[in-house]
């Protein structure tokens, strides 16, 4: 009895050795791939002349996969591979190769309405999941303005990394035959796929707001003010989506130590039209100086279209 615990006792303190029940030329796994995903962010600054794009880029985690001739062997994919709910939600990190090495990507642009491309390079430096690059030859705006709910009159572009671009221009051509894998493709193949769909479009106008004048009184006050549509400091015209609709402008105000309207005052710019007056009812004269100010949003249909990039400010004096 203590010479079989005695042999247990050593068994265990050796550990039990592996035995991995594939063996032979069935266990050779002859096609490795890893397919990192790539997060594209693009803040597009439009222009008249030409548009330019701040692109952010931040590397995921990889999908692993390899090619055997066990069917067991096929694919497998790694603990930490994005899936459609988590991709871009879990980036490489430290002790990945991707991290620990500067890896140079090349990203292609196009914008297949103007039949306009072009490609720029993006550097995510050693020890970081992420780069940033900005694009300075894209198209200029389309001319007229593009509100939220018809984003789809902005120009649209397609922005893609180049292992994104091979891939599909493969499955297009019906070239891509994971039976037909060559001896070069026996060792590890990493590739960078991501896609990201932008579009160029023009800004929302400005709203400035001036001053007529400001007449005191009891039981009230007021202040007549002229508001503007600009773009680009210069009245909207026709073919501007501002000009071309009926715009409505709310002018919410406040006064210092005074409750202000429930209902923010409004005026209507109509149709073929860039500027309005409005009269704001304001608060009887005090005891003290009231400092003011109005501010502007214009709508379109409900929307927000634009807003004044200051207040207008002005006082009401006290009573003499």
């Amino acid at each position: 009895m203590k010479t079989i615990l005695a042999l247990g006792l050593f068994l265990l303190s050796i550990g039990c050795p592996y035995t991995d029940p594939c063996f032979g030329d069935d266990c050779d796994v002859i096609y490795t791939s890893k397919t990192y995903g790539l997060d594209m962010k693009v803040t597009v600054q439009p222009g008249a002349q030409k548009t330019t794009a701040e692109v952010d880029v931040e590397i995921n985690r990889p999908t692993v996969s390899y090619r055997g001739r066990r069917s067991t062997t096929e694919k497998r994919v790694s603990d930490h591979s994005p899936s459609p709910s988590t991709k871009g939600k879990r980036p490489v990190k430290e002790g990945e190769d991707a991290y620990e090495e500067e890896v140079t990507l090349k990203l292609h642009w196009s914008c297949p309405t103007l039949d306009k491309s072009g490609e720029v390079d993006v550097v995510v430096a050693e020890n970081s999941a992420t780069g940033k690059v900005k694009i300075s030859d894209l198209p200029p705006h389309p001319p007229l303005t593009v509100y939220p709910w018809e984003f789809k009159r902005g120009l649209e572009c397609i922005l893609m990394t180049e292992d994104e671009k091979i891939a599909q221009e493969e499955q297009a051509d019906n070239s891509a035959d994971d039976d037909d894998k060559n001896d070069e493709e026996t060792k590890e193949q990493v590739a960078y796929r991501g896609e990201q769909a932008f579009f160029i479009k023009q800004s929302a106008p400005n709203v400035k707001l001036s001053k007529i004048q400001v007449v005191a009184g009891s039981p009230d006050s007021y202040a007549d003010i002229k508001v503007e549509l600009l773009r680009n400091e210069v009245a909207v015209v026709a073919g501007d989506r501002s000009f071309d609709l009926e715009v409505e402008v709310k002018l919410p105000w406040s006064c210092s130590g005074v409750s202000t309207p429930p209902i923010d005052p409004h005026i209507i710019i109509p149709v073929e039209a860039s500027s309005g007056q409005a009269r704001l009812i304001m608060p009887a004269q005090q005891e003290v100086k009231l400092e003011c100010e109005v501010d502007a949003k214009a709508h379109i249909d409900s929307y927000i279209i634009g807003r004044s990039d200051k207040e207008l400010k002005f006082d009401i004096p006290p009573k003499q």
